[in-house]
């Protein structure tokens, strides 16, 4: 993959990670649904893949850990 797929991917993630806060903050989804654990497992992987390309730790760390944050989060769904 070149530079330009790992920016991308870096942007999907932001772009899912905003999205799902806004999503709850006007009440389309509710913090406990599905899609919006979805969307932070998602978002908080690709930009662990992009912060882990351009060799930024705690941005990647932070990712890592919303995605286990999100992961939980399904758990605790079902």
């Amino acid at each position: 993959m070149t530079d330009k797929h790992f920016e991308q991917i870096g942007w999907i993630g932001f772009i899912l990670i905003v999205s799902a806060y806004l999503f709850v903050t006007i009440r389309i989804l509710d913090v406990s649904s599905t899609v919006y654990h979805l969307m932070n497992l998602t978002g908080a992987l690709c930009m662990a893949v992009n912060a882990r390309h351009n060799k930024a730790k705690p941005l990647f760390w932070l990712n890592l850990v919303w995605s286990l944050i999100a992961v939980i989060g399904l758990i605790r769904i079902n």
